[in-house]
């Protein structure tokens, strides 16, 4: 079972639901959207803890694009395009969990 983290604000409080969901034996992807994007920052002090998880990251490339942040990713993020995103909630996750 697989769940996606929609992520698209400032919420530091996934660090503790991604763990709670791999004690569970629940794998997660996270998908960082619109202001989201910024934990994948260099600058965000939160995002080395979101490295830590060992969960795989989405991010809209444009969203990215948009704030300026395409060569200040501090971990590995795969870039997708609003067409991605459908494929990644339909197709590869089992439930969606908005933040």
């Amino acid at each position: 079972m697989k769940y996606l983290i929609w992520l698209a604000n400032d919420c530091t409080s996934v660090k503790e639901l991604v763990n709670g969901l791999n004690e569970q034996n629940i794998e997660t992807d996270i998908l960082l959207v619109q202001d989201g994007v910024y934990f994948a920052d260099k600058g965000n002090t939160h995002s080395a803890d979101l490295k830590s998880l060992g969960s795989k990251f989405h991010a809209i490339k444009h969203h990215v694009e948009e704030r300026g942040l395409l060569g200040r990713l501090a971990f590995d993020v795969n870039l997708v395009e609003y067409s991605d995103i459908v494929d990644i909630m339909m197709e590869k996750s089992s439930k969606i969990i908005t933040l």
